[in-house]
């Protein structure tokens, strides 16, 4: 659990408070009367969004991919496990 600050000192350091939210990733509980009252949590930043490098490594992943012979007829796993193939 983050910080637990009063109401008061919440609202006189409240930039400071959601910035230490933000960078330690803890929720800051905030009291009246010495009862919680509200939580700060963090927001999730959900998905991140991929670099050009990253983009052009998985591109060239799945043109790799073509390269590799697929069977063009149905194959029955089960028989094949039977088989002794792998």
């Amino acid at each position: 659990m983050g910080a637990v600050l009063s109401l008061s000192d919440a609202k006189a350091r409240l930039s400071e408070v959601v910035r230490g939210v933000r960078t330690r990733g803890e929720a800051a509980v905030i009291t009246v009367d010495g009862e919680p009252a509200a939580r700060i949590v963090p927001v999730d930043p959900g998905p991140r969004s991929l670099t050009s490098a990253e983009a052009a490594g998985y591109r060239a992943l799945m043109a790799s991919l073509d390269r590799f012979e697929r069977p063009t007829a149905e194959f029955d796993a089960v028989a094949l496990i039977a088989e002794g193939r792998r």
